[in-house]
This record gives C-alpha cells, structure tokens and sequence, in this order.
C-alpha cells in the first residue's frame, strides 16, 4: 500500500505537458501579455527556462520546474498563486483545441 506521503505527492502533481504547452503559447502568442503581466527579471527567468527545458520537464530540476509553473500563472493571469482554473479561462484563445480540453478534463468539479 502506498504511503500517505507518496498519495499526497501524487494528488499534487502537475500535467507538465499542459503547463509547458500554456507557457509556450503564451510565450509565441501572447508576448504583450506577459510583457505586462511579467518584470524585466521574470521575463528573462522565464525564456531561460523554456529554452532550458526543450519541451521536456525532466531536463529542468525540481526547483526551476516550480518557478515555471509561478511564472505560467503569473504570465497567464497577472497573479502568482492563481489557481489552474483561472489560467485555463485566461489562455483559451491561445490554445489548440485539444490542450484547452485536456485542460477542462483535469480541473476538479465541484
């Protein structure tokens, strides 16, 4: 049986398919948007780790995979701790199709 730890860590984990998706849409599609939304600071932590990353979450560590998620939120919707529900309402322009409905499937309901 799995431990409470290990259950926990799961619940909490993240589709790093959609938040690289969002951050790369964001990034080629909606530049005025996080020029606005992000500083001269972030906007370069945040072209940094896209390049860094290539498209692939195991190749950023697990503390940069944490500032890119801070930084799709803040990029997306202007806040850092807003939840995925509010950047999926934010960033449905920019989406294909397919990924904005993998959005929606993962949300919670309630």
């Amino acid at each position: 049986m799995a431990s409470v730890r290990k259950l926990w860590a799961r619940g909490k984990a993240i589709p790093w398919a959609v938040v690289w998706e969002v951050g790369r849409s964001l990034w080629f599609n909606a530049r005025d948007r996080v020029n606005k939304n992000l500083s001269a600071k972030e906007r370069e932590d945040f072209a940094g780790l896209m390049r860094r990353g290539r498209g692939r979450p195991w190749n950023l560590d697990e503390r940069e995979r944490a500032r890119l998620v801070v930084l799709v939120k803040k990029a997306a919707t202007g806040e850092r701790d807003s939840d995925w529900r509010e950047v999926g309402f934010s960033v449905t322009t920019l989406l294909p199709p397919r990924l904005a409905t993998e959005v929606w499937k993962r949300l919670p309901r309630g």
